[in-house]
């Protein structure tokens, strides 16, 4: 492991989504006028997670080098204004730090639209489906379902998920096989989900910017909703979790009546979601789940903590045995340590190993917010 003690510079993996991604990232993190991501939209920027990679010979956000790489979280492609990258060096996480097992997902995202899904409890286990924590803090307005309605009939609210379910593979067969174009397909979806209605036994929400909302204890409904008129960017947050993969924790009982452009639709697991869907209604009240933020904390678990630090002038902060990500929400800010030092600009992150006993924070020009996660609980 290496031994310097300095903050790194992350390279984010950039999602691309072109149904419901979009231009918010980018323009976040002034890459909107780059070749390789013009037109593209993004859904989501890993901004920490196993696979990330940390930069070891450019030192601020602002250098025309540093720029995310395209494509899934499982591909090394590194993209530059003229292509391929040649003269970046970087290391891998486990290169600097011990604590890889507790390396949360860290992302950004912007969507419309999402599947009515949960995660199992912590407390549970399954042959397949694992625990996987997760909190929202939210960048813009949004809107969201959360939690199902009191005194509704969850009888009737399986027989609408499984009969849509059950059209849903009809739909998706013909379209495979040829019997029904996809415009078709599409279009007796829609007319089915808006006749099911399943949003009738959810509640649905609108999230203000700058909320906090923790679904982390599990077995709780919840979906991100398309609103296009009221909420033209979708959901726009930065989303910290458990780093577990969707096929093994993400169970889902409606997609939406979407079908991909291939005619393939979703896993769905109807009677997983509710086997384990949490119907005690204080779980499933969202004013039960946005926690009132104490000081600079927002958020604590056993898995990850997330702190919000407002600057106007510079601190010294302490590592006390753990990583520290750093995201750079408004303003600029430089990150020192014994061996070395990062500018960050807003929307961008950097990392900060264990072995870095103390560092500083040093808001540039103007007063600087930052998102700060970490493992557990300090």
């Amino acid at each position: 492991m290496i031994k310097i003690r300095r903050p790194y510079l992350i390279v984010p993996k950039l999602i691309e989504q072109p149904t419901w991604g979009g231009e918010y990232i980018l323009k976040m993190k002034n890459w909107s006028t780059f070749n390789d991501f013009s037109g593209k939209k993004i859904g989501q920027s890993y901004e920490l997670f196993s696979g990330s990679k940390l930069l070891l010979n450019i030192n601020a956000s602002t250098d025309s080098r540093f720029v995310g790489e395209l494509g899934s979280p499982d591909e090394p492609t590194v993209f530059n204004k003229t292509g391929y990258q040649e003269n970046v060096d970087y290391v891998s996480l486990n290169e600097v730090t011990g604590l890889t097992e507790k390396i949360p997902l860290i992302k950004l995202n912007q969507s419309n639209g999402n599947s009515f899904q949960l995660h199992i409890k912590k407390s549970l286990k399954d042959k397949r489906w694992l625990p996987k924590p997760e909190t929202w803090y939210y960048f813009e307005d949004g809107l969201v379902t959360y939690g199902i309605k009191k005194g509704i009939d969850l009888e009737e609210y399986k027989k609408a998920c499984k009969k849509i379910e059950s059209e849903m593979k009809r739909l998706s067969s013909d379209v495979k096989n040829n019997k029904l174009s996809l415009t078709d397909a599409k279009a007796k979806a829609g007319e089915l989900v808006r006749e099911v209605n399943p949003w009738q036994y959810v509640n649905t929400h609108v999230v203000k910017k700058h909320s906090v909302v923790d679904p982390s204890a599990g077995g709780i409904h919840h979906s991100w909703e398309e609103d296009l008129e009221n909420y033209p960017l979708g959901n726009v947050l930065y989303e910290i979790q458990k780093d577990v993969m969707d096929p093994v924790c993400t169970i889902r009982s409606f997609d939406k009546g979407k079908i991909k452009s291939d005619g393939s639709i979703r896993e769905i697991n109807v009677d997983d979601y509710f086997k384990y869907l949490d119907t005690d209604p204080e779980h499933n009240d969202i004013a039960k789940m946005t926690p009132d933020r104490a000081g600079n904390s927002l958020i604590k678990t056993s898995d990850y903590s997330l702190d919000i630090l407002e600057l106007d002038s510079e601190v010294e902060e302490k590592t006390n045995g753990t990583f520290i990500h750093l995201f750079v929400r408004d303003g600029s800010v430089e990150v020192s340590a014994s061996d070395g030092r990062v500018l960050v600009t807003a929307g961008h992150s950097c990392f900060i190993p264990e072995n870095v006993l103390t560092y500083s924070i040093k808001p540039i020009g103007k007063r600087s917010v930052l998102l700060k996660a970490y493992a557990g609980r300090q």
